[in-house]
């Protein structure tokens, strides 16, 4: 009798042992909701949007706010600059190959007919350097020599040596009105020699007379 006590508390166990063993690996398969929905969360945050105004923009190599960058509202990977500064825009740079961003690939870049540039970041790579402020797009101006050369040539002064020959003319012009002005008093001193010439006639021609009646 005994020994089948001794079997049966035996029996029971070993399968509460087995029952134990069976719940315990029951519960390591079980994933919990929260570790989901965290798992979820870290694959829906990776880099895949592009961040405001993180490129910088220069015209003619020079830093530049006359350059907006707008990201589109349908495409956020996608951002389009627009130059509203002076002068006459020629083109664009942008330093993305440099970057090691393979054209088609990481980025497409686009020179639109009103002559803006716009830039789709394709890859996460592409978007991350964007957002880490790598990227610089540089906008080709020319501007308008003629009407620098214009204003340098109206805030010009005269030289000293354009000035001391003005003054030379003047003293030229000085002198001639002096000589003219001596031109009166040599017509007056002819008119005297001439009436004491005639004075001189009259006189020998009174004396003559007075001789001859002398003598006769």
């Amino acid at each position: 009798m005994k020994k089948l006590v001794s079997i049966f508390v035996s029996a029971i166990m070993a399968v509460s042992m087995c029952a134990v063993a069976f719940s315990a690996m029951a519960a390591d398969n079980v994933v919990s909701p929260t570790a989901s929905t965290a798992a979820s969360t870290t694959t829906t945050t990776q880099v895949d949007t592009l961040k405001d105004g993180m490129a910088t923009t220069t015209v003619n190599g020079e830093n530049s706010s006359d350059i907006s960058q707008n990201i589109s509202t349908t495409n956020p990977n996608e951002v389009t600059f627009t130059y509203s500064g002076e002068g006459t825009l020629t083109g664009w740079e942008h330093n993305l190959t440099s970057l090691g961003l393979v054209s088609g690939t990481d980025c497409i870049t686009v020179q639109n007919e009103d002559g803006s540039l716009t830039i789709t970041f394709l890859t996460d790579n592409a978007i991350a350097q964007w957002n880490a402020g790598n990227v610089v797009v540089n906008a080709l101006v020319d501007y308008d020599t003629t009407t620098t050369t214009k204003k340098a040539t109206t805030t010009t002064e005269p030289d000293e040596d354009e000035e001391s020959e003005e003054e030379e003319t003047t003293v030229t012009t000085t002198v001639k009105k002096n000589t003219s002005s001596t031109s009166p008093s040599t017509g007056f001193s002819t008119v005297v020699i001439a009436s004491v010439i005639a004075v001189a006639g009259a006189g020998i021609a009174v004396l003559a007379a007075s001789k001859k009646r002398d003598a006769e």
